[in-house]
């Protein structure tokens, strides 16, 4: 019978306990500018709740990061990611976001960064959806908390204490935070009130600083050498050389291709998988609806507060929805208004600039489904990005 061999597993072994204790300011340096443009488009969730990455894209001026939600996954040649590669190489978009990341998640993750975010330049693209009545539920808050970026925020002491009060207060309405010993210690620690000394010294000695190492230690390798892949965004073929009015007329062209099997002007694929069979059911359900008032409002003024704080540069795009579809489904076009100017007035009045597409709710191809941006809806936000990242070149 072969003996068995100790050989690899000791080799392991061995590499485990070297990782450990390799210090966490040596080990980040394996992680580079490189890395953040290589993981760009992943919208790996392992990466945009980490903080090693993101450090890098807020150090270089050249890599842009993109907060957005689902509509970033809604690749097509004039998605940025693709325009930028083609037509303004000098500029990498790094996408953050998936469904479920709104205004709140995105605070947690610019806070973990924030001593890095005096002028940069960021973009944001701002959905209706986030708006309703419920704001961001648990159901979509627990998946996109990053337990580390909240750790970083509460140990930040650069962050100015009002800011922090009331993002510490509204982070207590989840249950994954406030259910959490180490968490809620750590954060009234952050607000100056009472503690236990004995449970906060075994908790910052015994758990944080453990399980921050630790943590840290996974967010590198995990960016380094977990192969996590770009969307593939080489699919699409990109025209070169054409204006901002010869890509529309592309898009227009692709549009009359694809969206033709229904009077929303929502992609045929989509509209027969997801819509066909119930939209007799659908017609008036949303006569009710309004974005009026949402908890959403006061975390994206967290959010503007925090950037105002940092010194940040950002540019808001405020996207509509599909005009044809939501009139159908009864949604109120002056309800509609009322939420577009509403997050307009809000980011201006932070001092901030916002790009109001929602002028736009009607224009056919701008839209892949009912919400989510296609074709024509990229090359406007392509403008609004290359318009603002090239006039404030110029400051």
């Amino acid at each position: 019978m072969k003996k068995p061999t100790f050989g690899p597993i000791f080799l392991a072994f061995i590499v485990v306990i070297l990782i450990i204790t390799i210090p966490n300011q040596w080990l980040s340096t394996l992680v580079t500018n490189r890395t953040a443009r290589h993981l760009s488009s992943s919208l790996s969730p392992a990466i945009f709740q980490g903080i090693t990455v993101q450090r890098q894209v807020m150090k270089d001026p050249t890599i842009i990061p993109i907060y957005g939600s689902s509509e970033l996954s809604r690749f097509d040649q004039f998605h940025p990611s693709n325009y930028f590669k083609v037509y303004d190489p000098k500029y990498t978009p790094f996408l953050i976001g998936r469904g479920g990341t709104q205004s709140l998640i995105h605070f947690l993750s610019l806070s973990a960064n924030y001593s890095s975010l005096k002028g940069k330049q960021i973009i944001f693209i701002i959905s209706p959806q986030w708006f309703n009545k419920r704001g961001l539920d648990e159901q979509r808050f627990d998946p996109n908390f990053s337990k580390l970026q909240a750790i970083e925020f509460a140990n930040n002491n650069k962050i100015p204490m009002e800011i922090k009060k009331r993002a510490i207060n509204r982070l207590l309405d989840y249950s994954i935070v406030k259910n959490d010993k180490m968490l809620t210690t750590l954060m009234r620690q952050a607000l100056g009130m009472k503690t236990e000394k004995l449970t906060n010294k075994l908790i910052t000695n015994n758990l944080v600083n453990p399980y921050l190492s630790i943590i840290n230690k996974q967010d590198v390798l995990t960016s380094k050498f977990n192969f996590i892949s770009n969307f593939n965004i080489n699919n699409y073929s990109t025209s070169k050389n054409k204006s901002y009015k010869e890509l529309m007329a592309i898009a227009e062209k692709e549009g009359n291709k694809t969206a033709t099997n229904n009077p929303f002007y929502i992609r045929n694929s989509i509209y027969t998988l997801h819509f066909a069979n119930k939209i007799n059911q659908l017609k008036n359900t949303k006569s009710t609806l309004s974005y009026k008032e949402s908890p959403e409002y006061k975390d994206l003024q967290l959010e503007l507060d925090l950037l105002k704080s940092a010194g940040a540069k950002p540019l808001f795009i405020s996207i509509p929805v599909n005009g044809y579809f939501y009139d159908y489904i009864g949604f109120k076009k002056e309800e509609r208004t009322l939420y577009y100017k509403k997050v307009s007035k809000e980011i201006r009045d932070s001092g901030f600039e916002v790009e109001d597409l929602s002028n736009h709710e009607y224009d056919k191809y701008f839209f892949s489904d009912s919400l989510h941006l296609s074709l024509k809806g990229w090359v406007y936000v392509d403008q609004a990005m290359e318009s603002f990242l090239h006039s404030k070149e110029k400051v």
